[in-house]
């Protein structure tokens, strides 16, 4: 982008550009088409490292850590690596709310505050974050940290890091305490009981007479109980644009030979829930609906393949 393009010189610039224009350009399909400094093709992803549970730093709840390297030297070599976490506290409903705590860039941090917001998470995953109904639920914090951004492609890999994150987070098992007409104390039956269904009975038609006036953990439930829902999680991906003309998973020298990028989110059926536009350069109108169809074709992709790693967390 044009805040590092600075680093490199015109010539460089211009020989990363060539692989990324030629192909789309190419006069006929025995053409040789030139390939990116590292053996890609323009619409190619390097290997991704994941791995979660990598901190209980705060008492996450859940946590990852995402990298990728720069394995040509492309722009200087180097790694780009992100760490995310999730903490959790039990607080009023009124005031509860999936939030983004991000040491960022503010059109990263406002990126994923929207892409996690309560309109793009699975209504069971939400559900499950309700501890007491209308009055107690748990709300998560996100917490970023860009350990290294020299391999380039912040954005993607702090969506994937945060979505990790997420998909791995377990929540404390609880059971509500109330009290009958007496006033005499009942707790719930807490065996083996998720966050819900410690009150289920309480407010759903159980004991009559009985209501639900708070909660308390389960002894030995500390390890919890995994969001249901989590593989719905949105995924969003870059299309980085040269002369209107998309790549993928760009380096640093390719995010400076960029005009211009599109950030799209999507649900798993393939529903658009957030765009966002980066960079000077602009995006023409009638392109915008078909970068927006061939990003949602490799974001689902992504999410397949992260959900197959993500399965055993």
């Amino acid at each position: 982008m044009a805040s590092t393009s600075a680093l490199f010189s015109p010539a460089e610039l211009t020989f990363a550009q060539v692989p990324l224009t030629h192909s789309a350009a190419a006069a006929h399909p025995d053409d040789e088409v030139p390939l990116r400094l590292d053996g890609r093709t323009p619409l190619q992803y390097r290997d991704l490292v994941l791995e979660t549970g990598v901190s209980q730093a705060q008492g996450a709840l859940g946590s990852a850590k995402v990298s990728i390297e720069d394995a040509a030297g492309a722009g200087g070599g180097g790694t780009t690596e992100v760490y995310a976490g999730v903490r959790g506290e039990i607080e009023t409903m009124s005031e509860a709310a999936p939030s983004v705590k991000a040491d960022l860039p503010i059109h990263l941090a406002s990126l994923l505050a929207s892409l996690f917001s309560p309109a793009s998470l699975p209504p069971t995953l939400l559900s499950h974050l309700v501890v007491l109904p209308g009055s107690k639920a748990w709300t998560l914090y996100l917490d970023i940290l860009i350990l290294s951004s020299s391999g380039g492609n912040v954005s993607d890999l702090s969506i994937i890091a945060a979505r990790s994150a997420l998909a791995a987070t377990r929540l404390p098992l609880t059971r509500s305490i109330g009290f009958d007409e007496a006033g005499a104390q009942s707790a719930g039956d807490g065996a083996g009981m998720t966050v819900d269904e410690g009150f289920s009975g309480l407010v759903k038609g159980g004991k009559a007479g009985v209501r639900a006036v708070d909660f308390e953990l389960i002894d030995g439930g500390e390890q919890g109980v995994r969001l249901p829902g989590w593989e719905d999680l949105p995924v969003g991906i870059t299309l980085n644009l040269i002369n209107q003309l998309p790549h993928l998973d760009a380096t640093v020298l390719e995010e400076s030979a960029t005009s211009s990028q599109l950030v799209a989110s999507f649900l798993p059926s393939g529903a658009v829930c957030g765009i966002t536009q980066l960079g000077e350069g602009e995006i023409e109108y009638a392109r915008v609906l078909p970068l927006i169809s061939e990003a949602s074709k490799y974001a689902l992709e992504l999410m397949k393949g992260l959900n197959a790693k993500l399965k055993a967390a």
